[in-house]
């Protein structure tokens, strides 16, 4: 038998000198011939671990909880064991009965029960628990990260980046805590600040493929997209073969566009790992986005042979099945997806299945869920939404006649054709008209790309227009013009459609670089324009803000109008107004006018709308499936069904209503 005390010396001589295999065959023998004891057991499964054996390590350290049942050393060691195996429930079942002593090795058991739960997907119970020991140590930063991870999980951003800021004060130098505090800015759309946490964690270790793609989610965010796939592509070099990676690079390709990248690396996650959930969701998503319903209903099919939960894709079905017209089925299944799945877009969705289904009332109830759940997660929403009215108010007291009057000459003409720029307030038809213009072969359309913004920005102040030299005109067309040619290389010879609804506040500057330029204007019934705002879900931004609240909503229509209006009175603008109703009514009798003043040839295909918008395969507005259907009359009047809704805005849009020459009944 060989002398215990003599064994576990040798055993640390070794790992002291660096040979930790030398060390484990040397206690494993000892253990073997009957010598050793918890002590010793423990030490080699610890050696195991830290050699990446765990499954070894959890073998002897199972053996010397074993031989010491009332230590809690070895208890703790396999209960971590047990976590980084991944055995979430084992490790729960090990820690469970020290957890709730108040001693160190207590609270160390209750920080890897926390844990266990968070990864068995039982957030609420995890964060209980976290927030008791943050509560009791307020320096314990793994518990303050485990915190905002429980946070972020459950939906709550803003809590989740107060958890995670103190997780990376305590702990500077943690590359996942910065990770973890990146994704939860990206979460609540303060992609800047997320944006730098990301490069804080990269700068801390460029070889970690999570670093890089918080980096490059968060430049997704800021629409940086060709940063964002550089290091896209870094993170999926670090681990190739690893399908959850494979599915999160997915993710940020979809959010980057690069939709072949996406699909093509959903689908290797799900040729690796045919039970990744999100991978099933994320390429349905896709799917969903690009309007490839029948495609999404075989894969809807797919996932549930695969043994993804029903109630998981219940969102994605309901989408498909509204896309089948067969709305009863999908009104079911939207009320079928549990209250932890995008909550707000459940509500939005089913608000709109009411919506054709005629039940006016219970559709109503769903928008203003949804808007408000929406309002609720946007960080500083309502300030941004009055600040966004404001900059309209201020634009309206600037563009006056006699500061006209004090502009500098205007510079020569472009060397390259002006663009086409399609105004209008959002969901007045403006998405339907660059749709069918993008059928034409001689045009180019740029779907609500932020070029307007990125020259606004260069210019600065718009007060300096009035003083801008040809020189500084020259310069903003070029800048105007490179950053079209980078969206779309292809662009040069063809007839730039610029479709940008709320850009019409930049139609000061826009005139000033390109005179010659010409301006379409979507118009449709104020009342059914304001409704349709509310009720469409879109992603967060200052404009959006104001379609969370109703009134917020009518009292932006009345300042970009009345600016608009201005704009029509001040600068001798070339205007041409196609109204929504008569569109859908007679297309190619407005198509007709619209590409005579466009100085386009007439084609038939300007009236292919659905085929146009396959071909585009992503359209960026909140639009994209109504386009890809058949042209079609249901939205027109639809106000009047939601009147008793109405009362608070109408006295807001009826003298829009009769300056635009519609109808409002008996109001």
């Amino acid at each position: 038998m060989t002398d215990t005390n003599q064994a576990a010396s040798g055993v640390l001589a070794l790992a002291r000198g660096g040979d930790l295999p030398g060390a484990i065959a040397l206690g494993e023998t000892a253990l073997a011939n009957g010598a050793g004891d918890a002590g010793l057991a423990m030490f080699v499964g610890m050696l195991c671990c830290r050699q990446g054996d765990v499954d070894r390590g959890i073998v002897h350290l199972r053996n010397a909880v074993a031989r010491a049942p009332g230590e809690s050393a070895a208890k703790i060691e396999l209960a971590r064991a047990l976590l980084s195996a991944g055995a979430n429930a084992d490790a729960e079942e090990v820690a469970g009965p020290l957890a709730s002593m108040t001693t160190p090795a207590g609270q160390e058991m209750q920080r890897i029960r926390s844990h266990a739960l968070l990864r068995q997907g039982r957030s609420e119970e995890a964060i209980a628990l976290f927030t008791q020991l943050t509560d009791a140590q307020a320096v314990d930063f793994e518990s303050w990260d485990g915190l905002g991870v429980c946070r972020m999980l459950l939906g709550d951003g803003k809590g989740a980046v107060v958890a995670l800021q103190r997780a990376t004060q305590l702990r500077p130098n943690a590359v996942s805590y910065w990770i973890n505090l990146s994704r939860a800015y990206s979460s609540v759309q303060e992609y800047t600040s997320a944006t730098a946490a990301a490069r804080r964690a990269v700068g801390l270790d460029v070889n970690d493929g999570g670093a890089r793609l918080a980096l490059s989610r968060s430049l997704a965010g800021l629409g940086a997209e060709t940063e964002a796939l550089g290091h896209l592509a870094a993170a999926l070099a670090t681990a190739p073969d690893n399908a959850e990676l494979a599915g999160e690079v997915a993710d940020v390709a979809f959010l980057c566009k690069a939709f072949e990248l996406a699909e093509a690396q959903y689908r290797a996650a799900l040729a690796a790992r045919p039970d990744l959930r999100q991978a099933w969701l994320g390429l349905g998503g896709l799917l969903e986005r690009l309007n490839r319903n029948g495609e999404l209903l075989e894969l809807l099919d797919a996932a549930e042979v695969a043994g993804v939960p029903a109630d998981d894709t219940a969102l994605l079905r309901a989408r498909a099945l509204r896309g089948e017209k067969r709305l009863e089925e999908a009104l079911e299944s939207a009320r079928r997806a549990p209250d932890y799945i995008a909550t707000a877009v459940r509500a939005q969705l089913i608000g709109d299945i009411a919506d054709r289904l005629g039940d006016t009332d219970t559709a109503f109830a769903a928008f203003s869920e949804a808007n408000a759940l929406l309002a609720a997660d946007s960080v500083g929403s309502a300030e941004e939404a009055e600040a966004y009215r404001g900059k309209f108010g201020k634009l309206l007291n600037l563009l006056t006649k006699p500061w006209f009057e004090t502009w500098s000459p205007p510079a020569p003409p472009s060397a390259r054709p002006a663009p086409l720029f399609i105004f209008g307030f959002p969901r007045s038809g403006t998405t339907l008209i660059d749709t069918m213009l993008s059928g034409h072969p001689d045009t180019i359309v740029l779907e609500e790309e932020a070029v307007i913004d990125t020259v606004a920005k260069a210019l600065g102040p718009v007060e300096r227009l009035a003083r801008l030299s040809p020189a500084e005109i020259e310069q903003l067309r070029a800048r105007y013009f490179a950053e079209v040619d980078r969206i779309a290389p292809d662009a040069a010879g063809r007839l730039i459609v610029d479709k940008s609804p709320l850009g019409l506040g930049n139609t000061a500057l826009l005139y000033r670089l390109f005179p010659e330029a010409r301006f379409v204007f979507a118009e449709r019934h104020p009342c059914d324009v304001v409704l349709s705002c509310f009720i469409t879900s879109a992603q967060m931004d200052s404009k959006v803000a104001n379609f969370f609240d109703f009134v917020g909503t009518a009292m932006l229509y009345d300042r970009v109008l009345a600016f608009w209006q201005r704009c029509r009175e001040v600068l001798p603008i070339r205007v041409h107004t196609i109204r929504y109703e008569r569109l859908v009514a007679d297309p190619e009798r407005e198509l007709r006018g619209l590409a005579e003043f466009a100085g386009l040839s007439w084609t038939p295909q300007l009236l292919a709308n659905q085929s146009n918008a396959s071909a585009r395969a992503y359209i960026g507005s909140p639009s994209y499936a109504q386009v890809a259907e058949p042209i079609y009359t249901r939205a027109k009047g639809r106000w009047l069904k939601y009147r008793a809704h109405m009362t608070a805005v109408l006295p807001i849009l009826a003298p829009w209503a009769e300056r635009l020459g519609y109808d409002l009944g008996d109001a």
